[in-house]
């Protein structure tokens, strides 16, 4: 497992009035270039969690292991190891864009790794490759990009660290509806051609559908669920009740099902969606 907790909780603020438990004994493990989504309503403690697989946040009780190694063992250096093998995009990442020009910014991770020039300059144009920017951006403030492209190179930032793994906090928030596709079609095929294991925090059935392997469902401080996406969405009334929901389109199958024509209930994607019906038009039926 590239990642492991056990029975892993933390606390703010203890020992005052405002103490409250964020993460409540969470036992997860990833799997090595899994490609998993991290599900759950405001305050659940996604972000909690994934801030605990790099040693942002120290846990108040039980482990992290990351490649292996517990990272809150007494030497220190298991802790630098873990920020270089997870890397963590936050939420609106463009707001950490802070360099003269976008060729440092996304420099500035490898260059702290202590790399030759030449590798750093390689991780850049990678990464910048992978993220969909042009060269013609390296030499720009990155405060004079579009907002999307601002998105674009704080991810690369990451990305040229060449985590074991790459952690996304919502990438594509506040982003249209093309900007958001881009974002995860490139984090998709940075998965694919790397290897690397990815986690996407995300609020949209939909984009875990497309591109999640496997869910953990966080619910009240807990670990609620974690597997498949069929085995995950197959419990859409317990997603309900905490404030979740299932795709439209799995939503639309179950109707179609319910009103009797043969079509599966366990239609994810709309690429799913077109391959059941094309087959129930053929007079194949429905799939299991």
């Amino acid at each position: 497992m590239i990642i492991k907790t056990e029975h892993l909780t933390y606390k703010y603020g203890i020992g005052t009035p405002f103490e409250k438990t964020a993460l409540d004994d969470v036992s997860v493990s990833i799997k090595e270039g899994d490609y998993v989504g991290v599900i759950g309503h405001t305050g659940s403690g996604k972000s909690t969690l994934i801030s605990h697989f790099n040693a942002i946040l120290k846990p108040t009780s039980g482990k992290v292991f990351v490649d292996g190694q517990d990272i809150w063992q007494d030497d220190k250096t298991e802790r630098i190891k873990a920020r270089f093998k997870v890397g963590l995009v936050f939420q609106y990442p463009e707001h950490q864009l802070f360099e003269d020009t976008v060729y440092n910014d996304i420099a500035f991770g490898p260059k702290n790794m202590g790399l030759s020039g030449e590798e750093i300059e390689k991780r850049v144009m990678t990464s910048l490759e992978f993220v969909g920017l042009s060269k013609d951006c390296l030499e720009k403030s990155p405060f004079e990009l579009s907002g999307g492209q601002k998105r674009r190179a704080a991810i690369a930032g990451v990305m040229a660290m060449s985590p074991k793994v790459l952690v996304l906090d919502e990438p594509a928030a506040g982003l249209d509806p093309r900007g958001r596709d881009e974002i995860l079609s490139r984090i998709r095929d940075y998965h694919k051609e790397t290897g690397s294991t990815v986690l996407l925090v995300s609020h949209s059935m939909e984009d875990i559908a497309e591109n999640a392997n496997s869910i953990i469902v966080m619910n009240r401080a807990a670990c609620m669920m974690h597997a498949s996406v069929p085995e995950v969405f197959e419990h859409a009334s317990q997603l309900e009740k905490i404030g979740l929901d299932i795709p439209q389109i799995t939503r639309v199958f179950i109707s179609l099902h319910k009103l009797g024509y043969p079509v599966s209930q366990n239609i994810y994607t709309v690429d799913d969606a077109e391959r059941e019906i094309l087959s129930c038009l053929k007079g194949g039926g429905a799939r299991d």
